[in-house]
């Protein structure tokens, strides 16, 4: 994405002791984490706040966004270490990787397979990366990307019904609209999409929501901004969206004007307010420093949604929202969820030249799944010298993982695997483990001779019987020659990509067993693009 005055990402406030891989220590996210076993006081709802009058507007037009020159993450760590932990990483020699040696697959199951794929959006100038995000729903797939802003695809052939700018959705150009999300509510048949602009000044920055008034994603829309009620300078970044029974879920990282880490928010919009064009207050929680928070998309009617982070280098931050939606709204941090040691990833490296791919951090990108009580998500991190996507499937009833409910993804034992995103389903679903389906998207590359490539996007999945590590995988995409955009010596990539479950059944695919993936893909050396692609374990 691009950035204004001030750096553009978050990494989250990872990394305390002990680092998996490259045995160096990692400063401790301030804002300690609940010991375990015990629960914290609520944390507090600072203020109460609404959005703006809506405004019902049907999208048309491609306004020029305004354009500006991207630049690195901004981290919740201090840079100069970021930088350290990312070299440290780059020392070590990378080794096979896990459960894998030399990319032999004999023993994994089969994928569930492709069944097919179309292109996405593209750049329109100038910006990076995409930030591509998406969700499928009863006809249609929608896609939301920096710069070119939303478009529309027909689920059945994927052609391209309608394209959007963001400055003319939402009819601003004072400033860089970023960060886009776009979630649909199968409860309600509604499309919600989320994004923000960059400061104005001190005081003014704008934040956007719009609701379709029906499943059709190309008719009208209600439209809503807010300005985040921090103080004078302080700069509201990475907006992720989920959804719980009665609520659209928000959460944010703060930043001060020295762009120092100050607090991470969390907020519920009442649907019924925000789905019919009324004004809504809501409590706007501050969560402290536990990192880059992750909503998630409750698949069911339980009134607690949890939010997790990916915090400290061997414990995951857990919190329980109750009554989102509601005037009652509570938010507690729950015992910290022991794992397994880890630390940020290396970057990806590019058959061909000695520029890397950005793999990010440790964070969690993406909306988790939350299905009972179990919660899945996944991230990257160093897995012997690789960056890979690592999954957990949470048990937020004793804060655990439990054991098997763990694993990696990545499409050989000598690739590069990462910008990841996951999504669970109930379908296959037990009393005990009620995630019966996984579908997984991520980016690959390789510099290995005989088995060399540039970059992919790729997706996978399991089921919940399945051995845990995702290996091989579908691939949608895969580019001709290395990407180098910029004098930059770590390029930019994706930020985040997108799982979601088809909402749809038909009389070979029930719902639940197929689902949309949207990642970035290279179009050439200076240019990116998307691809969308559909898998299921079905015909």
């Amino acid at each position: 994405m691009t950035t204004s005055r001030r750096a553009r990402r978050v990494v989250p406030a990872l990394l305390a002791a002990l680092a998996l891989s490259v045995g160096v220590g990692l400063p401790q996210a301030t804002g300690a984490t609940a010991r375990p076993g015990a629960e914290r006081k609520p944390v507090p709802a600072t203020h109460t706040v609404h959005l703006s009058k809506p405004k019902l507007v049907t999208p048309i037009g491609n306004a020029m966004p305004k354009v500006l020159k991207s630049r690195g993450p901004l981290p919740t760590i201090p840079r100069k270490k970021l930088a350290e932990l990312k070299a440290e990483a780059a020392k070590h020699p990378a080794k096979h990787g896990p459960g894998q040696t030399g990319g032999n697959r004999a023993e994994m199951p089969a994928a569930p397979p492709s069944q097919g794929s179309f292109e996405g959006l593209g750049e329109p100038c100038c910006i990076r990366p995409p930030d591509t995000h998406g969700a499928v729903g009863l006809g249609h797939f929608v896609q939301v990307v920096n710069g070119t802003g939303f478009g529309v695809f027909r689920k059945s052939d994927g052609a391209l019904l309608k394209k959007v700018s963001f400055a003319s959705f939402f009819k601003y150009t004072a400033q860089t609209i970023f960060d886009p999300r776009i979630v649909y509510d199968k409860k309600s048949n509604r499309w919600v999409i989320s994004a923000a602009a960059f400061p104005e000044n001190s005081t003014v920055q704008k934040v956007f929501f719009a609701v379709s008034t029906t499943s059709d994603p190309t008719g009208s829309f209600f439209v809503y901004t807010f300005d985040p009620p921090e103080s004078s300078g302080e700069f509201y970044d990475f907006p992720q969206l989920g959804l719980s029974q009665d609520a659209v879920i928000v959460t944010a990282n703060v930043f001060d004007s020295a762009e120092n880490y100050v607090r991470s928010r969390a907020f519920g919009l009442a649907k019924a307010d925000l789905y019919n064009g009324r004004l809504t207050n809501y409590p706007y929680f501050s969560l402290g420093k536990p990192g880059t928070v992750a909503p998630p998309v409750v698949e069911d009617n339980s009134t607690n949604a949890f939010l997790v982070a990916a915090g400290i280098s061997n414990q995951l931050s857990l919190f329980r929202a109750t009554n989102l939606g509601h005037s009652n709204a509570t938010i507690v941090q729950q015992a910290g969820v022991p794992v397994a040691a880890y630390t940020v990833p290396p970057n990806a490296r590019q058959p061909g030249t000695n520029n890397l791919l950005d793999s990010a951090d440790a964070r969690f990108q993406n909306a988790s799944s939350q299905i009972g009580n179990q919660l899945l998500n996944v991230h990257t991190v160093n897995s012997g010298g690789f960056p890979r996507p690592k999954w957990y499937q949470i048990n937020t009833s004793t804060s655990t993982v439990p054991s098997g409910r763990s694993g990696f993804v990545y499409e050989s034992g000598t690739s590069d695997d990462f910008n990841p995103s996951v999504a669970g389903s109930s379908a296959g679903g037990t009393t005990t483990n009620p995630i019966g389906r996984m579908f997984f998207t991520w980016t690959s590359t390789n510099v290995n001779t005989g088995v060399s490539h540039q970059v992919r996007v790729k997706s996978g999945g399991r089921l919940a019987t399945d051995p845990a590590d995702v290996v091989g995988g579908n691939t949608h995409s895969t580019a001709s020659t290395f990407y180098d955009p910029s004098s930059d010596t770590v390029e930019r990539w994706g930020d985040y990509s997108a799982v979601t479950i088809d909402p749809s059944s038909t009389s070979t695919c029930p719902a639940g067993n197929r689902a949309y993936v949207v990642n970035e893909r290279q179009i050439s050396t200076t240019s990116w693009g998307s691809r969308i692609g559909k898998l299921g374990f079905c015909s």
